[in-house]
């Protein structure tokens, strides 16, 4: 199970381990490769409570994931990632259900403004914030491309000036053409 909670600029990230030892992070970069995640605020929660902190965990960066060695399992690891744009992703690590809690006012139900991958997903909306709830993805990593609601205001206003001024052009094209058909077949006065 993993939780991920989006904000403006950042991500916060719990993954629930049950018998992994240790996990590896990444992002899928252009052409499908992997680059390591940058993470910070790294945490490790036993069951029973106890924390422990970045400085205690051994995390190692290579050229294609951030791994973390956990203490032991089972347990919760947590983690901070930077995050820019209104689009979103993480690796699929363990099994279980993944959710992903989009910013306020977001929304992905207009499919020419957001994506989302894997397409298995179930959607809720308690308080103003969309949830993104996945069982068992199928995927490698999940992708989320959202909206602001604003965006999809703005994007309707803009088609319905457009719808306007197609009509209102359409209609002085006709009415000019119909002016020089009317002018082109009248016969000229006699001298």
């Amino acid at each position: 199970n993993a939780i991920f909670h989006l904000e403006k600029n950042q991500y916060q990230a719990v993954y629930f381990i049950e018998n992994e030892s240790k996990i590896e992070l990444y992002r899928i970069h252009r052409i499908n490769t992997k680059k390591p995640l940058d993470i910070t605020n790294v945490q490790f929660r036993y069951p029973n409570g106890t924390i422990i902190f970045e400085d205690e965990l051994s995390i190692e960066r290579s050229r294609f994931s951030t791994s973390i060695i956990l203490p032991s399992s089972p347990g919760k690891v947590g983690f901070t990632s930077p995050r820019s744009g209104k689009s979103f992703q993480a690796p699929v690590i363990v099994t279980g259900n993944y959710t992903a809690i989009l910013p306020n006012n977001s929304d992905i139900s207009i499919s020419l403004l957001s994506k989302v991958s894997p397409s298995n997903y179930t959607t809720t909306l308690p308080s103003n914030q969309l949830h993104l709830h996945w069982n068992d993805p199928y995927s490698d990593a999940l992708y989320v491309q959202y909206y602001l609601v604003r965006d999809s205001q703005l994007l309707a206003a803009l088609l319905i000036l457009c719808g306007t001024s197609l009509i209102l052009y359409s209609l002085f094209f006709f009415l000019q053409m119909k002016r020089i058909a009317k002018n082109k077949f009248q016969p000229d006065p006699p001298l």
